[in-house]
């Protein structure tokens, strides 16, 4: 760990979300919170995003959680292995709408290989601070296409913040392992991973009624699926608590009483990609408890 996250007292700035993502979860803390059962093994999340969950963790807890989104990941892993670096390279930029677009026109370089992880992770926490609501999209060749958002003062350096998260992420066990693992990928690697007194949070991209049920993606047939890896951790005894949108896709693929209890909760949304994916929305937690024993 290097020298800037100790030259920042943690206490100071307690770890948050460095990003604004939409479905972010903060606005969400509190619900969660009061179904987050009484867990002795690992925290397991396969849906990371902001992280706002991860670190409401204890920073002594094991966690495992993943993203399929690389260069997601990857900014994870460089804040917690080189922040010294990352303040560094975010100081270059600035609130100016010609530098947004040429660096956001990097990945279309051919030099855009060579960047360092360090300026790339740069950029993506800069692009997302400055662009328009906080969005990430990319085009069909993965190049982020997200126009200039015209803050009038956006904070994309955030030092006391980066140096608490990467605290947080080298936190170790007294074998020297992160107590924090972070993989990238399909989420059904970090959910290998759950066993007897783990607790598994799911926040999928959420069923979208106004694209039959596709939100980023993720289909009706990936919603189905999710469904089906509950039920296996279910039979494993692995408490899960999922959040989804309030609408009949989700409800009646966890609509088997015997195993499920649905609570609707109403979140205020600021981010989105859509007027109607913002303001106040109904969404559903779904919990496993009761079948598992809980």
């Amino acid at each position: 760990m290097t020298n800037l996250a100790q030259a920042v007292a943690p206490s100071l700035v307690a770890p948050q979300p460095f990003l604004k993502w939409a479905g972010g979860k903060r606005a969400l803390l509190a619900e969660i919170r009061l179904r987050t059962p009484n867990y002795t093994g690992k925290y397991i999340e396969p849906f990371l995003g902001a992280g706002a969950l991860l670190f409401d963790q204890a920073p002594d807890a094991r966690k495992v959680v993943s993203d399929y989104n690389k260069d997601l990941v990857e900014v994870y892993e460089v804040i917690r292995d080189n922040p010294d670096a990352l303040l560094a390279a975010l100081r270059t930029h600035i609130n100016d709408e010609a530098h947004y677009y040429a660096v956001r026109a990097w990945d279309r370089s051919p030099d855009w290989s060579t960047r360092s992880k360090v300026d790339r992770a740069a950029r993506f926490i800069y692009l997302n601070k400055t662009n328009y609501n906080g969005l990430y999209r990319v085009n069909a060749s993965g190049q982020m296409n997200v126009p200039f958002g015209g803050q009038a003062n956006p904070d994309w350096i955030q030092a006391e913040v980066i140096a608490s998260v990467s605290d947080f992420l080298n936190q170790k066990a007294s074998d020297g392992s992160f107590l924090t693992t972070v993989l990238t990928g399909d989420y059904r690697l970090a959910l290998a991973h759950a066993g007897a007194g783990d607790w598994v949070y799911l926040d999928p991209p959420y069923a979208d009624t106004f694209t039959h049920y596709q939100s980023g993606g993720f289909t009706v047939a990936d919603q189905t699926a999710l469904r089906d890896e509950v039920l296996d951790l279910t039979a494993k005894g692995v408490p899960v608590l999922l959040s989804n949108s309030d609408v009949p896709l989700i409800r009646e693929l966890f609509g088997d009483t015997d195993i499920f209890h649905i609570d609707r909760v109403q979140v205020r949304r600021a981010i989105g990609a859509t007027v109607a994916s913002r303001g106040n929305v109904d969404e559903v937690m779904v919990n496993n408890y009761a079948a598992v024993g809980i």
